[in-house]
């Protein structure tokens, strides 16, 4: 199962459609399961172009930016966030979610037990080298100033199995980062392309 379903239920009861994904919305790497049925999708399954460097989106067009379980497949991780804040427009909603190494991956070298394609591991605030970063520490080195955390949260919702290793977890087993972009030119570092 896709892991953007997976919240639904819990992001009506919050309230999440309603604040972060009004108007304009891409999301990247979301397969046949968007965030919402009015979104763009932007998927290698549809034919787009990699997800790090959103080749042919313009600056500043998407009222909000979501990516589910997309980032942990891309080698460069800062670059494609750069790029998913250059497309947002000024004020709007950048959502990321990554899988809890600890919740998910359940060891701490690559490769993954459960995703072969995973090229890097996942906790909340730092990275813990080799293989798993921080989401906060890479997000900061990937916006600067140029936006400001409105939340960063571990989901657990109805997760089973998170103690054994061998058994893969199923309910939410995720890190999700919303961050509001403002309006200051020139804080932003500029995406290497």
């Amino acid at each position: 199962m896709s892991e953007t379903p997976k919240a639904f239920d819990r992001r009506v009861r919050e309230g999440f459609f309603k604040r972060y994904t009004q108007n304009l919305g891409i999301d990247i790497g979301c397969g046949d399961c968007p965030v919402t049925n009015e979104v763009e999708k932007w998927d290698s399954k549809f034919g787009h172009g990699d997800a790090t460097f959103m080749g042919g989106v313009p600056d500043n067009h998407f009222d909000y930016v979501h990516s589910f379980h997309c980032l942990e497949h891309l080698d460069d991780p800062i670059n494609a966030l750069r790029n998913w804040l250059r497309i947002c427009k000024p004020y709007g909603w950048l959502i990321v979610g990554v899988p809890h190494r600890d919740l998910y991956e359940k060891t701490l070298l690559l490769p993954s037990r459960w995703n072969g394609a995973h090229k890097t591991f996942w906790l909340p605030h730092y990275g813990e080298p080799p293989h798993t970063l921080g989401l906060l520490e890479v997000a900061h080195k990937a916006f600067g100033v140029s936006v400001e955390l409105q939340s960063l949260r571990v989901l657990d919702d109805n997760i089973i199995h998170h103690n054994d290793p061998l058994i893969h977890s199923d309910g939410e087993y995720s890190i999700e980062g919303i961050w509001r972009k403002k309006q200051c030119q020139g804080a932003r570092p500029e995406p290497v392309l």
